[in-house]
């Protein structure tokens, strides 16, 4: 069954929030089965918050959207027989529901905008949060993929809350790791993040890492925590160029992506994240970066390969899938500059068509 707002029920210590879009539904039919074999013992609730409403412009906008919504709530509905106690939530963008996520985590704002600058989800991140309802929140968007199997890694990310008193965010360590345990260069290059320090190695019997950023991907939140140290969350204004951005595809200029908003109350706050792998076979991440119909065909294979154990020695230390575990030359033809640009042009005729 599919809520319109969030149930009303005790809150729990923990909860698995999966964040979902009509366009997701491709890889969904094949990925959420593999999270809930990873995490669905460890938590108390499950919540997977669905977000319907469609981006003016861009990527999020996408073709055959409401077939695509269709196929995903069939989908999840056909999931909740056998586990009953998901739940599944469609964003709600009612005036009420926007203000009940401002006073939950933005008090100081006057208001908090339904979409990112370039039409990506904000208001879904935060009200998938209060849906939740929990202590700790594993936050994950619908594609992530997860390797180790450990049935109790989330009770020793609890424990490191308990050790770290400045650590907001925990996460699984990302990308599988290499036999030295040291992070590969893709973890030292943040795009847009200037000035943020570089992730710090922290004494354990397993990998692990304390960094200054977090990213919408994948993360535990303490609630409390949140709470008592942060208290009200900023917007964060987007760049002169990505509010001509969004001027010109007639989307908000409020504020930039979610993940800069938490990476920015860290950096506000002198908090920070901790990435570990874990006891025994651990728990680390990984991300599929494109979309092609290699990707869609041999998702299967890979998800199997992930969860045996059989990872590339060129796979460890990147927490984007890449080129050792999939042929990627499909999906980076329609990466070409001359085709992002013909895109680009498109999206934006659409824009200004739709506009007039």
């Amino acid at each position: 069954m599919v809520r319109s707002e969030p149930p009303t029920r005790p809150r729990v210590r923990t909860a698995l929030q999966i964040n979902m879009h009509p366009l997701d539904v491709r890889h969904v039919t094949l990925t959420l089965d593999h999270q809930l074999r990873v995490w669905a013992r460890q938590v108390e609730r499950i919540s997977i918050t669905l977000d319907s409403q469609r981006s003016r412009s861009g990527r999020y906008r996408g073709v055959d959207y409401e077939g695509s919504r269709a196929k995903l709530v069939a989908y999840l509905a056909a999931r909740q027989v056998e586990h009953p106690h998901l739940e599944i939530v469609e964003v709600d963008y009612s005036a009420e529901a926007r203000e009940r996520v401002r006073k939950a985590y933005f008090k100081d704002e006057a208001a908090v905008p339904a979409k990112a600058f370039d039409g990506g989800p904000f208001h879904a991140y935060f009200y998938g949060l209060v849906a939740a309802n929990a202590d700790y929140v594993v936050h994950m968007d619908s594609d992530m993929l997860f390797g180790g199997g450990s049935p109790h890694w989330l009770e020793e990310a609890i424990g490191w809350f308990r050790h770290e008193p400045d650590a907001l965010f925990v996460g699984p360590l990302p990308g599988p790791p290499r036999t030295d345990g040291e992070l590969n260069d893709s973890h030292r290059r943040l795009p847009g993040r200037s000035g943020i320090p570089a992730p710090e190695r922290l004494a354990a019997d397993y990998p692990a890492w304390r960094f200054h950023s977090v990213s919408t991907r994948i993360f535990v939140l303490a609630e409390r925590r949140l709470q008592a140290r942060v208290g009200s969350l900023a917007l964060v204004a987007p760049s002169p160029r990505r509010r001509l951005r969004a001027r010109l595809y007639g989307e908000s200029a409020a504020t930039a992506p979610a993940e800069e908003v938490l990476t920015d109350a860290l950096q506000r706050h002198h908090l920070n994240r901790i990435d570990f792998l874990g006891s025994g076979a651990g728990l680390y991440s990984l991300h599929p970066l494109y979309r092609s119909e290699t990707f869609y065909r041999e998702l299967p294979g890979i998800i199997a390969r992930i969860e045996a154990g059989d990872i590339p020695e060129g796979q460890r230390g990147d927490y984007d899938l890449n080129a050792s575990m999939i042929d990627w030359s499909e999906a980076l033809r329609q990466k070409t500059p001359l085709k992002r640009a013909k895109r680009a042009l498109a999206h934006l005729g659409d824009a200004l068509f739709r506009s007039a």
